[in-house]
């Protein structure tokens, strides 16, 4: 039996960019947790006359059948697990420092990269240059030496819209972005949060 297709023909919404009409209608027919990474549209490619899709995709680069000036062009389309990732809110260079406003977490696809764990990212130093808009993966950045055992740290208590901050000391080493245990310095109970570059613990959910 032939293999279920969809042909989208394309009339008065096409986008100035190819590549983004590609990425809508594929994006518009995968199921949960899939995205497209990257459209490898090349650059003779103008005009669309239309789409022919699969009726199921997978994890990959399949090509996509696309009518272009009544010629057929196969427009490879990575797709891939969307995932929480960290993105470059600016360009960054071999030995920046990243702090928060150097990024922001987004949903989405990549393609052959393992993204940095976005939590302890901030603090990070850049070793390989990242363009703006680009997921930070774990081999552009070097994770900071950990704050070792005694080191006094800034502490905030969330209790649903109640902020408490105090300080306090490490009871283990740490580094930003895993879990760390602190004793207050003025009750001197011991609390578990997340350290967070450089030096702040955050206990409970932070709004």
């Amino acid at each position: 039996m032939r293999a279920l297709v969809i042909v989208v023909v394309l009339a008065g919404t096409a986008h100035a960019d190819p590549a983004d009409d590609i990425r809508d209608q594929v994006a518009a027919v995968l199921p949960p947790g899939l995205g497209v990474a990257h459209v490898y549209a090349p650059s003779t490619l103008t005009k669309i006359d239309s789409i022919e899709l699969p009726g199921e995709f997978h994890t990959g680069r399949p090509s996509i059948k696309v009518i272009s000036h009544g010629r057929t062009v196969w427009v490879p389309v990575a797709i891939g697990p969307v995932a929480e990732v960290a993105v470059a809110s600016r360009a960054l260079v071999n030995g920046d420092v990243i702090t928060d406003a150097d990024i922001s977490i987004e949903s989405r696809a990549t393609e052959g990269i393992t993204p940095a764990p976005f939590a302890s990212v901030v603090g990070a130093m850049v070793v390989h240059s990242i363009a703006s808009g680009s997921a930070i993966a774990g081999k552009d950045v070097t994770l900071p030496p950990p704050l070792p055992r005694g080191t006094q740290v800034a502490i905030e208590l969330h209790r649903g819209r109640i902020l408490i901050k105090g300080t306090g000391v490490l009871e283990l080493a740490a580094r930003p972005g895993q879990a760390a245990s602190v004793r207050l310095a003025f009750t001197k109970t011991v609390v578990h949060g997340v350290l967070r570059a450089p030096a702040t613990v955050v206990v409970g959910d932070s709004p």
